[in-house]
């Protein structure tokens, strides 16, 4: 399963995606996926459209990719309000595999913004918006997006942008299966799968909760109609997992050494007081790897700067600490 993926006449293997993860899927993060392989695409951090005009896209640790990532998507927070043409005029020379538009972001700060699931929302905003990057941009779309607001009515307006989605030559939809009230409360409703795929023509890729393979073997039935999966929070737990997915041969892993290649590439890519909080965001994950791992978590919090960050996080990953044996990891 999840062998490949076509994409407005593109195929890439395999059809596994890591998610967009803000103060994570930066450019230092992503390289270091690249090191292991086994996804098919990586997504980049929410990038707003009206920010992204004053970026150097090739320079600023959330635009740049390096030739080793492969496929990179680009996703874009929009509300309609910015220059959407000079956006997407500047975003052709990104030479990415698709732009992506969110949909799904449930943050207050970024609804206050008329964006993520606001914009979902209103739908005549929402066709406006799609239809002004489709007189600027023939390149390849696409959207992610969660179930909507209304748990006893969703259905509908969700097949109503469905259809807007396909008349606007949009060419896959990742699906989150919450609703935009819940953030990351409740488990993914992977069960709205199979039923979200009989809706649409459009490639539809999975996105909640996906911690493991058994997940998928387990529900196989809600997984298989899927082109795609996405994976978000497990990937900053296990930077390798995608070779596990994809049935790649297992390598062995140093704890501590991935961690202080993570930091290195952090440092390079990073002013050092902006590499600190993203040293301390994926370190907060990478600590689910052990059993003890809040006694890594707490340490951190001691940390001042990005140097303190790391001999913290040395000081207990030289300890030789036990590693977690369960497959499952909780987020909540």
């Amino acid at each position: 399963m999840f062998d490949s993926i076509t994409i407005n006449g593109r195929t890439i293997a395999s059809a596994l995606f890591l998610a967009p993860m803000a103060g994570v899927t930066n450019s230092a993060f992503r390289r270091l996926l690249a090191d292991f392989g086994g996804y098919g695409a990586l997504f980049t951090e929410m990038v707003s459209a009206s920010a992204f005009l004053r970026e150097k896209p090739h320079v600023s640790p959330f635009t740049k990719r390096r030739e080793n990532e492969g496929a990179v998507i680009y996703q874009f927070r929009i509300s309609g309000e910015e220059d959407i043409e000079a956006v997407f005029r500047k975003a052709e020379h990104l030479e990415s595999f698709a732009i992506d538009i969110n949909l799904g972001c449930p943050a207050p700060k970024i609804q206050q913004q008329a964006s993520g699931a606001a914009l979902y929302r209103d739908f005549d905003r929402l066709k406006d918006v799609l239809r002004r990057i489709r007189r600027i941009y023939s390149g390849t779309l696409t959207v992610k997006c969660r179930l909507g607001d209304d748990p006893e009515n969703w259905r509908e307006p969700f097949v109503e942008r469905l259809r807007l989605f396909e008349d606007c030559d949009v060419h896959a939809i990742t699906v989150h299966p919450r609703y935009s009230g819940e953030m990351l409360k409740r488990h993914a409703r992977w069960r709205e799968f199979p039923w979200i795929v009989g809706q649409t023509r459009l490639p539809v890729i999975g996105n909640g909760d996906v911690c493991s393979p058994k997940d998928v073997q387990l529900h196989r039935e809600w997984f298989e109609p899927l082109a795609g999966l996405m994976l978000g929070r497990i990937v900053a737990v296990k930077p390798w997992i995608f070779r596990e997915f994809a049935g790649l041969p297992p390598v062995e892993i140093d704890h501590l050494e991935v961690w202080d290649r993570m930091y290195r590439y952090v440092m390079e890519d990073f002013s050092p007081d902006r590499a600190y909080g993203r040293l301390m965001e994926f370190t907060s994950y990478f600590a689910k790897n052990f059993f003890f791992g809040h006694e890594l978590y707490k340490g951190i919090q001691q940390a001042k700067t990005a140097e303190d960050v790391r001999a913290n996080a040395m000081r207990f990953l030289e300890s030789k600490p036990r590693l977690s044996v369960s497959e499952s990891v909780s987020f909540y």
